[in-house]
């Protein structure tokens, strides 16, 4: 089994062209396929099934799957059980409010500055202990 892919490289973000989509997948850690799903249901404005969505990008469901759950659990997609008249149920998927979305991105932003500057604060304390315990 191959590594996970790494996260993109912050100068995605500190480049003078970054866009919208280098943000998002610096910030939720997206792939491609997550990328694209994400842009499906923000397109469609409709809910749609695991079904519909493996039929859209052409993959396997049990990969959809995992990337919808990504999704639903990073909180930029949602998730609603439906119920069968003849019984059972199904899910369908639907992106959240744009609104929502870009407050929810506006706090993910904010943590990453907070968490910067606290290393930042540390940084000589931090460097010294990293040199002294090199090669120990």
């Amino acid at each position: 089994m191959s590594p996970p892919p790494a996260s993109p490289p912050i100068s995605a973000l500190t480049r003078m062209n970054s866009t919208l989509k280098d943000l998002f997948l610096y910030i939720y850690d997206l792939s491609p396929l997550e990328m694209d799903l994400l842009i499906i249901l923000i397109k469609n404005k409709e809910a749609m099934t695991l079904e519909e969505l493996a039929k859209e990008v052409d993959r396997d469901k049990s990969t959809i799957f995992r990337s919808l759950q990504k999704m639903v659990g990073l909180g930029i997609i949602s998730k609603e059980t439906k119920t069968i008249k003849e019984g059972g149920h199904y899910h369908v998927y639907s992106s959240i409010p744009i609104d929502v979305f870009k407050i929810e991105t506006e706090k993910k932003v904010k943590e990453l500055e907070q968490g910067l500057h606290r290393i930042l604060k540390k940084f000589e304390a931090d460097l010294e202990k990293m040199v002294a315990t090199f090669y120990q």
